[in-house]
């Protein structure tokens, strides 16, 4: 049975649990929540040698030389009682759930705790680290083992690569990098995720997730990022990757007064923010997890985006039963055919963070922008700035924005092209700056260049 066919067959086995159902009824069962539970998905993941072996070998990492062994000795004896978020971007302690000890292959269990995120997301050191050992492996894929106070090896694995500068003796701070989200070895068939492991002294592997319980600030985030930005080789491509996919975060620095790397601003500036996903009725869809249990308005969001989707048969049944607002088997038959239908591996029907970055990538019933119109004019010129307007686009509304910035004291150009008199349709990097100093002086944040409503609404005051 092939990937499709088993996935089919899931739809089907929900299909035939629901038709029973009366129409509007979206029952809650713990047992199925139990079953279903999206942790338990990931069969292969993790590795595939026996515990007694792996201490063998983390013991042999730690006494390799003796310099290596005075850097460990330098971390204290310790052990962090609270381990943060080693993730920097995008997952928080609320998305995670314990997955340590669930059934793997080969009748084996989870020594890790499995950190779903979206691919290429730098991952951290929670703490001082001294890096033990890299390695590609079958199973754990790109791998990096680190020594941590009190003895402690933590082990991230599967990872998209490694950070640059991620040897084997180097000393990490806290916040350090230490690789990219991935799904390397045997993950590969699976969504990105970081396969995260503590051993303890003795190099038994204990359960992370009861001491995952801090986050970095984002003050500490926007900090470390700096630092992984002069590190990488391309410091453009992972801003603008950053700033893709995790927007809010940068947006929330800049209202907080946080200096953002120089790349980070510039990919703000450049790539414009992408609309919300909404449902059919207009409003936004959960940012949260869901899944059989769940209830209220972020369910019915849920609901009517699925029905909208129109995915197939347990969409229409969906349909039939309403967006009632109860996350039951009906709506997690339709969760599952959607994933199926755009291709998220595994189609589990939890509605977690690889499910949302899709959504937000693809919203339905939003509305387009509204076209350039001479409805209301702006500044006399007859066009009305009624979109909005940043780096790379072009229209005549670009030119009475360069007309306005430069009626006001916030000149484009002082010759040539976007000068007073000779502006021009294109919205370029002159464009932008003006811009950005037009936002500083009205008080408008994040002040980055991208003319939305708020800017919209204070040229028009003009």
């Amino acid at each position: 049975m092939n990937h499709l066919e088993r996935y089919a067959v899931v739809i089907l086995l929900f299909a035939l649990a629901v038709l029973p159902a009366a129409a509007g009824a979206q029952t809650t069962s713990t047992t199925f929540r139990t079953a279903s539970s999206s942790h338990n998905r990931f069969y292969w993941d993790g590795s595939s040698v026996p515990t007694s072996t792996l201490q063998q070998q983390i013991r042999g990492y730690r006494q390799q030389s003796g310099d290596l062994q005075q850097k460990i000795s330098a971390l204290g004896s310790t052990a962090a009682a609270s381990v943060s978020m080693p993730v920097l971007f995008g997952v928080g302690i609320k998305d995670i759930s314990p997955n340590f000890g669930d059934p793997r292959s080969g009748g084996r269990t989870h020594e890790g705790e499995d950190i779903m995120a979206v691919k290429g997301t730098p991952i951290v050191s929670p703490t001082p680290a001294v890096v033990l050992h890299i390695e590609t492996g079958v199973d754990e894929g790109n791998a990096v083992y680190t020594a941590n106070p009190g003895g402690e090896t933590f082990v991230y694995m599967h990872l998209d690569r490694f950070g640059e500068g991620v040897a084997s003796g180097v000393v990490l701070g806290q916040g350090s990098l230490i690789g990219y989200v991935g799904n390397t070895g045997n993950a590969s068939s699976g969504p990105a995720h970081l396969h995260f492991e503590i051993h303890n002294s003795s190099g038994v592997p204990v359960d992370p997730f009861p001491r995952l319980t801090g986050e970095f600030t984002i003050q500490e985030k926007i900090t470390d990022l700096a630092t992984i930005l002069m590190q990488t080789s391309d410091s453009t491509a992972l801003a603008r990757f950053l700033v893709t996919n995790f927007r809010g975060t940068f947006i929330a620095a800049l209202a907080a007064n946080i200096t953002l790397p120089a790349p980070v601003i510039d990919a703000l500036a450049s790539i414009p923010a992408v609309p919300a996903p909404v449902s059919a009725g207009g409003g936004p869809l959960p940012a949260g997890d869901l899944d059989i249990g769940s209830s209220g308005a972020a369910v019915v969001a849920l609901q009517e985006y699925l029905i909208q989707a129109a995915s197939g048969a347990a969409a229409t049944r969906l349909a039939g039963a309403g967006a009632t607002g109860n996350f039951g088997m009906i709506t997690k038959a339709a969760l599952v055919e959607y994933q199926v239908a755009v291709g998220i591996s595994p189609p589990g029907g939890y509605y977690g963070p690889v499910t949302r970055a899709f959504v937000t990538a693809h919203p339905l019933g939003t509305a387009q922008p509204p076209a350039v119109s001479s409805s209301s004019t702006v500044g006399g010129s007859g066009v009305a700035l009624s979109r909005d307007l940043y780096r790379g686009v072009s229209g005549e509304d670009v030119r009475t924005l360069q007309r306005l910035l430069n009626a006001n004291g916030f000149t484009v150009a002082e010759t040539g092209s976007g000068s007073p008199g000779n502006e021009t349709t294109y919205f370029g990097p002159a464009t932008e700056a003006a811009v950005i100093r037009f936002q500083i002086a009205r008080g408008i944040t994040p002040s980055v260049g991208y003319v939305g409503p708020l800017t919209r609404a204070a040229l028009a005051a003009l």
